[in-house]
């Protein structure tokens, strides 16, 4: 995607040093700032009625082109409470993405989960036991833009619309899966990422990104309330070369009913490995 020039006769220049602090130890003081705050909210937070109280996110998040226009679009996480101490889910993806040009893409990809409900837990209906799997597909539409220019580089939003067809199994430990049930939801995240000047400091991030998400149930499955969640997310990026990127954030989760997938607050450690990585590359290496 070309790059916008904003024709602003003065950008916003967020490089500079202010009142003769140097901006890569401000933001290395920032980050600082930013775990600190992560760590105090964790152990200060009263647990919420029907979720744990925090748990912590391992995430591979990946898009290998093969073509010009098509990447198979590859995903893994793992979740467990915090800190290390009893799993609660772990997911794998698999979907194609299709760039449009000019911002736009769109997704088709199918999702495998399984979560592990305990007492306390954010995944414990009182019926549940043992592993809960379920098989979810969905479609999903992006839109990537630049907002203001930062010097020569430049503020991206990205729009994210999904729809998601969700087969939800119920199991008994010692049994397996008893019933499954068919639900609807759709998705709707704004995201927003700041870069930051480059800094010879391996530890200055590269880039900020913040994220809000609203969840929606909807269809004849989609109960008394049609919200089901919103999600709140804050990180700092570290590019690792030009394919790579690791993320590492916080996310706060608020759905008003606990109903036995997500209790009413959840906060999350989030640490993500980002990439771009083109298949052709590994398959030339290869040969």
């Amino acid at each position: 995607m070309c790059a916008l020039i904003s024709d602003r006769v003065n950008p916003v220049d967020f490089d500079r040093a202010v009142g003769g602090f140097h901006y890569p130890l401000a933001r290395f003081w920032l980050v600082l700032c930013f775990l600190t705050t992560c760590c105090s909210l964790r152990s200060s937070a009263q647990i919420p009625s029907g979720g744990a109280q925090s748990s912590t996110w391992l995430s591979y998040f990946g898009d290998q082109p093969f073509t010009n226009t098509l990447a198979l679009h590859l995903e893994g996480s793992y979740r467990h409470t915090f800190p290390f101490d009893r799993p609660e889910q772990y997911m794998l993806r698999s979907g194609l993405t299709v760039e449009h040009g000019h911002g736009l893409s769109s997704l088709f990809a199918y999702t495998y989960l399984v979560s592990y409900p305990f007492e306390g837990g954010t995944l414990s209906p009182a019926s549940a036991s043992g592993k809960q799997p379920e098989h979810r597909a969905f479609e999903q539409l992006q839109f990537e833009h630049p907002l203001i220019r930062l010097g020569e580089k430049h503020v991206t939003l990205t729009h994210r619309f999904r729809v998601e067809q969700r087969f939800l199994g119920t199991a008994t430990e010692g049994v397996g899966v008893t019933k499954w049930n068919f639900a609807e939801r759709a998705r709707y995240r704004l995201t927003a990422k700041i870069p930051f000047k480059t800094a010879s400091w391996w530890i200055v991030p590269n880039y900020t990104s913040m994220f809000n998400e609203v969840y929606t149930s909807f269809g004849p499955h989609s109960g008394e309330s049609p919200f089901y969640a919103n999600v709140d997310y804050g990180a700092f990026g570290w590019n690792l070369g030009s394919r790579f990127a690791l993320e590492l954030g916080y996310q706060h989760r608020y759905a008003p009913i606990a109903n036995g997938v997500i209790g009413q607050n959840d906060n999350e450690l989030q640490v993500m490995l980002l990439s771009t990585a083109p298949i052709r590359r590994f398959h030339h290496r290869a040969q």
